[in-house]
């Protein structure tokens, strides 16, 4: 999505990868076996040498096919020109599910092709497909995946301070109370962004939307069926307010959380002393964090997920992004070979034990990834009970590129309330 598809960072590791395939495959044109497959996506860039070698021989060992990675900045407008031009390649790489339904005319169903699809719905986090699923059938699946509903803290003052991991939403409630109790911070939180400044609000609602009114109401929400200003979103929107904007949760509260670069906000949890001790965000978030964290990761910082609310869902839900692979072009039989590979968890183990990206599947050895946090976030993650899509990007871009950004903004910053904020919102719904 946005600005937050560039923070993918263990992403550019495949597209590099495709990259170099793409510059030593074989020539153009060809049928049957030597027929390359194009690959489309947003996911730009290059990582060292060694690890793009070890992707390109993973898919080309797996699969015994020549692919050829087309990278796009402006992948949105250019896939829909490319389709509507006769272009299509063999297969894109969607980061918004919303806009792969939105092409699902033109989309290959992975139903209707021997892709191993009931196999992929075994491994995969339950609640991944359900993203690109339209009508009863599957259109896309992940490649991917960014885990969202997580809380940073610094792991070595957390600890020396008697801290203990809350493991609900009222224990949150209460170490924050006790945190000001001992004199300090405890939230850090920024949501200042450039032009998509607000986003990392939006992912706060999101993820307390599922906590609160649980997944069915989030999907009706995201699908426009349930408005903003009703009770079950006021609650949710309730609920991230008693964290962000109670006095002495943040330093220099709402007006200061509008103002703060989201990839800077975290800094604070490692100075010494910790300027504060609670940090949500994104797993991608650790390449923000200072050199001397990132070197030595497992010890200095800690991690859990975000707990669920008593008398809410009864459950955990994890919020969070990713790439989905879809089929444009099914008459080419090595794009459904490759397909297939994409979307089973075989595929990326290089690209896993880099860093930066987990895989969507259950199935995967957490032993692979590079470091121990790496590892618990996945198997927090599997644990889990329900995943669903970011819902700022499965909206209408009105709406979660636009009116959501900004009225969070206007919330949290005290320009607006929360009643006028969420009406204005539902007043920018499309009408069709």
């Amino acid at each position: 999505m946005r600005s937050r598809n560039t923070l993918r960072i263990g992403a550019l590791v495949f597209a590099g990868s495709l990259v170099l395939s793409g510059c030593l495959g074989a020539e153009q044109g060809g049928d049957g076996e030597n027929q390359p497959v194009e690959i489309f996506g947003g996911i730009t860039g290059t990582e060292e040498a060694r690890l793009v070698e070890e992707a390109v021989a993973e898919i080309e060992e797996a699969t015994g096919v020549d692919v050829q990675y087309q990278p796009s900045r402006d992948f949105t407008t250019i896939i829909r020109s490319r389709v509507r031009g006769g272009d299509a390649p063999d297969i894109a790489l969607y980061p918004q599910p919303g806009l792969l339904l939105d092409m699902s005319s033109d989309i290959t169903p992975l139903d209707d092709v021997d892709v191993g699809l009931d196999q992929v719905r075994e491994t995969l986090i339950p609640g991944f497909l359900d993203s690109a699923t339209k009508d009863g059938k599957v259109y896309g699946a992940p490649i991917d995946q960014a885990p969202k509903s997580l809380v940073w803290y610094p792991k070595k003052p957390f600890e020396q301070a008697g801290y203990q991991v809350p493991t609900t939403h009222q224990e949150l409630l209460d170490l924050t109370e006790r945190i000001k109790d001992d004199g300090e911070t405890p939230w850090c939180i920024g949501i200042e962004s450039g032009p998509d400044t607000g986003w990392p609000a939006t992912d706060w609602l999101e993820d307390y939307v599922l906590r609160t009114a649980g997944p069915e109401a989030y999907d009706q929400w995201v699908n426009g069926e349930l408005k903003f200003n009703s009770p079950e979103i006021t609650e949710a929107a309730e609920t991230v307010g008693e964290i962000m904007l109670t006095e002495g949760n943040v330093q220099g509260g709402g007006k200061a959380i509008v103002n703060t670069p989201f990839g800077e906000s975290s800094e604070r949890l490692f100075e010494d002393p910790p300027g504060c001790y609670l940090h949500r965000q994104a797993s991608f978030i650790t390449s923000f964090f200072p050199d001397k964290v990132q070197e030595n990761l497992d010890e200095e910082a800690g991690v859990f997920v975000l707990p669920p609310v008593e008398d809410g869902y009864d459950g955990t839900p994890i919020l969070g992004s990713g790439n989905f692979a879809a089929l444009l072009n099914s008459e080419n039989e090595n794009a459904i070979k490759v397909m297939e590979y994409l979307i089973s968890d075989k595929f990326g183990t290089p690209r896993y034990e880099a860093g930066g990206i987990l895989s969507p599947h259950t199935t995967f050895d957490t032993s692979k990834y590079p470091d121990e946090v790496t590892q618990q976030i996945a198997d927090q993650v599997n644990e889990a009970d329900v995943f669903r899509f970011d819902g700022s990007d499965l909206m209408p871009a009105e709406v979660g590129t636009g009116s959501f950004w900004t009225g969070m903004v206007d919330w949290i910053g005290g320009r607006k309330d929360l009643d006028a904020v969420l009406s204005d919102i539902d007043e920018s719904w499309p009408s069709s």
